[in-house]
């Protein structure tokens, strides 16, 4: 019979920050889609969450830093485009 491993102290999982290691201004990018919640509710706080999860992967990446603030400014306006044609959908539905 085998004896399974012996455990002495469980150590704590860290959690990891989403934010760590990015500098100032890929913080702000990052966090820039969220101000959709202010605009449009519910549905802009899903797209802006969507949009800041994209932009934190995007700023992590190898990409120089041109490249990381195109893209991420890309995302956002993706962002703002998307929450436009569903609220136009939306109001459309709704007031025929």
């Amino acid at each position: 019979m085998s004896k399974s491993p012996q455990v002495d102290t469980l150590t704590p999982l860290t959690k990891k920050k989403l934010f760590d290691g990015l500098a100032p201004w890929q913080v702000v990018l990052s966090l820039l889609p969220l101000g959709l919640l202010f605009i449009g509710g519910a549905i802009g706080g899903g797209l802006g969450a969507l949009g800041m999860a994209a932009n934190v992967k995007i700023a992590k990446t190898q990409l120089p830093t041109a490249g990381k603030v195109a893209a991420m400014l890309g995302v956002v306006l993706a962002v703002v485009v998307v929450f436009l044609v569903v609220a136009g959908l939306l109001s459309n539905a709704v007031n025929g």
